[in-house]
């Protein structure tokens, strides 16, 4: 059976292999491309306020001195909170250099929206569907092309789970993706 095997797969044309190489390659890249995206997203959001301790119950952060940085300003069109500290204890905090550069006081942004809700989420994933749908236009050109030579098949099931992923990702996508306007 290995060798039936080896000998089916010999006889496929190399540009069969490089087209279900490809199609993978797209499945793979349009995944990998929004879980970075995602991570980055979650990564800046955790160091935007690194070392200030958010109260929920209180809605307010405080600083490693103990400065309470209550809510300033409340963005609602792009969902952002902004926490400030008053700018004279921040003036004379030891830790001024190191904290803020401006003389307004500390602030800390606290974005209220999910990563899929932010224009970067939105981005990402109108780049994988597009990304997908790619892969499903070659896949279905491959099938078209290949379907009564060696490899059809292989063709038939790679338009197959580009239509799946195309569709599992189309309906997972949140109803209103913001367009940055």
């Amino acid at each position: 059976m290995t060798r039936s095997l080896a000998a089916w797969i010999l006889g496929l044309d190399l540009e069969l292999i490089l087209l279900l190489v490809y199609l993978v390659v797209l499945w793979v890249g349009g995944w990998v491309l929004e879980r970075l995206a995602r991570a980055h997203f979650d990564r800046a959001a955790r160091l935007a306020h690194a070392g200030f301790a958010y109260d929920a119950e209180l809605d307010r952060y405080e600083c490693p001195q103990g400065e309470l940085l209550t809510l300033h300003t409340y963005d609602d069109r792009d969902k952002l909170a902004m926490y400030q500290a008053p700018a004279r204890s921040c003036n004379e905090c030891v830790l001024k250099t190191f904290c803020t550069p401006h003389d307004e006081g500390r602030r800390v942004y606290r974005s209220l929206s999910e990563f899929h809700e932010t224009d970067l989420g939105g981005f990402h994933r109108r780049l994988s569907l597009v990304i997908l749908g790619v892969s499903v236009v070659f896949a279905a050109g491959g099938l078209a092309a290949w379907r009564t030579r060696p490899g059809g098949g292989l063709l038939a099931i790679a338009t197959g789970v580009a239509v799946v992923l195309f569709w599992r990702d189309l309906r997972d996508a949140p109803a209103a993706v913001p367009t940055g306007s």
